[in-house]
């Protein structure tokens, strides 16, 4: 083997070792905690809960009168 290919295996073996080694979260746990998130936040969501008559800033502030 040349210097070129070792290095290059020696490289993609730390690469291998390093990603080996990052803590990984179950997709269970990701999948509740990211289910509990959305319902913690309905409450505050506009397109969900919907936006007061009031509050609305799409709602025409004059009327259309036609002649």
């Amino acid at each position: 083997m040349s210097s070129g290919m070792i290095t290059l295996s020696l490289r993609t073996v730390q690469q291998l070792r390093t990603e080996a080694s990052i803590e990984r979260v179950k997709i269970s746990k990701a999948s509740a905690d990211l289910v509990r998130y959305c319902e913690q936040q309905t409450k505050s969501y506009p397109l969900l809960m919907g936006i007061p008559a009031l509050e609305t800033p799409f709602k025409d502030k004059k009327l259309c009168i036609i002649l």
